[in-house]
């Protein structure tokens, strides 16, 4: 069962702690027109080979799975699928991976998102899975935002950004600068090789979803989610489920379907 809380302001040093990675800073800006022990495992850590991922199921009925690309503000193109279905246009989630996975560690829940009306884009960050070329995780913002303006140019009124670890911290480098409906983080560190969004969080107005699992890492990324809410605005809640998973392993866990409902229930919300 989970704990929700919002849970209270831990000192700057605690912040230092919790946070791995370096601290160099990624300043692009723009808007939207329509060290952790996990941390520091991740950035040593090799991506996904193509053994490592999840067997390919088929979609459920009246959901399209379109494959597209589109390219960052420095060039780099970026691959990706859109999940959706024949209904009305309206909200849409932006799916960042965490390392060393890919976009497939979210394609099945994109696809229920889907079924339920709700489109979703997963993508690989630059050097990773059908994107390919170098990674580069100082910049994988670039990626994010790129995926945001290229979803909002489809019409959808309403763009949602959910990260799992590193895909969560470039997302809320994304959100303290673009126009977006709402924000979700799962197991994301402060920063981690350059990218870093410590002082990014207490820039994002939308409403925000912070979520861990109590034994990850030790609980270091429950000290993490007290830092972020600690830092930004309201509106803003966390999430803790008792178990130690990393990012969207947590959706292999025992509480996995309180977590798509979790999921589910903030986007019907917001």
């Amino acid at each position: 069962m989970p704990r929700f809380a919002l849970l209270a302001p831990l000192c700057i040093a605690a912040l230092l702690i919790a946070c791995g990675g370096d601290d160099d800073d990624d300043t692009d800006s723009g808007t939207l027109d329509n060290t952790s022990p996990t941390a520091a495992a991740e950035a040593s850590a090799t991506p996904a080979t193509a053994e490592d991922k999840p067997t390919e199921q088929a979609a459920p009925a009246g959901v399209t799975d379109e494959p597209v690309r589109f390219e960052t503000s420095d060039g780099v193109a970026i691959s990706g699928h859109l999940y959706s279905d024949a209904g009305p246009k309206r909200k849409v989630v932006v799916m960042a991976h965490e390392f060393p996975t890919d976009q497939t560690a979210w394609s099945e829940f994109a696809e229920k998102l889907a079924g339920v009306g709700i489109a979703a884009l997963t993508f690989d960050f630059r050097g990773y899975g059908e994107t390919g070329g170098e990674v580069d995780i100082a910049k994988i913002d670039l990626d994010v935002e790129a995926a945001a303006r290229f979803i909002a140019s489809r019409d959808y009124p309403e763009v949602y950004l959910f990260g799992a670890s590193m895909g969560g911290t470039a997302s809320i480098k994304v959100a303290s600068r673009l126009d977006v409906a709402g924000l979700v983080t799962i197991s994301s560190p402060h920063m981690i090789q350059g990218l870093d969004a410590t002082t990014d969080i207490a820039n994002v107005d939308e409403p925000k979803l912070f979520i861990a699992g109590s034994g990850d890492a030790d609980g270091v990324f429950v000290t993490i989610i007290e830092n972020f809410v600690a830092l930004t605005p309201d509106p803003k809640e966390s999430i803790i489920y008792e178990e130690s998973a990393h990012g969207t392993e947590l959706f292999g866990t025992e509480s996995g379907a309180e977590l798509e409902d979790a999921l589910l229930s903030f986007l019907e919300a917001n």
